[in-house]
């Protein structure tokens, strides 16, 4: 890849807004979720993570498969017999879910949204207006925008 092709990524990066390529629709959970239902949630919307929001829609955490996939590592030592087979119940979201999150803002750059995602091995990042959610930026989502951008078509939502 020559030096051209480089500052050419770089002004498409740049010219996307966060905002013109996140998902609208930010699943989201409470602290007060079970790691249960979490899983449930993260199979049916088929996505790596989601953000823990208060009663307010602020962002307090976010929780990902790889933490669900530690507790219930976790879980497996724990059951000793069937009565504790349920113990995936008695765990919650405010139990394995990060409180240092990583957010964009609906204005950055998608080479912000991307260097951030890159830089902190971000899979899901938030994006946020003031202290409220109104999106997620995956990765599929960042590769979807880039391929558009340089095959001159509209990204897929």
């Amino acid at each position: 890849m020559d030096i051209e092709n480089l500052k050419e990524i770089n002004t498409t990066l740049n010219m996307i807004k966060v905002k013109d390529i996140m998902s609208r629709f930010a699943i989201t959970t409470t602290r007060e979720t079970s790691v249960t239902d979490l899983a449930h949630l993260l199979m049916r919307f088929k996505i790596s993570g989601v953000p823990v929001v208060n009663s307010n829609k602020e962002i307090i955490g976010i929780v990902t498969a790889t933490d669900l996939f530690e507790v219930m590592r976790n879980i497996i030592e724990k059951i000793k017999d069937e009565s504790e087979q349920r113990v995936g119940e008695k765990v919650f979201v405010k139990d394995i879910m990060t409180t240092k999150v990583f957010f964009a803002s609906k204005d950055a750059s998608l080479f912000e949204a991307l260097k951030l995602m890159c830089d902190k091995n971000i899979h899901t990042l938030p994006v946020v207006s003031g202290k409220e959610i109104i999106g997620v930026i995956g990765r599929r989502d960042v590769i979807n925008a880039f391929y558009a951008k340089e095959n001159q078509v509209s990204p897929k939502r």
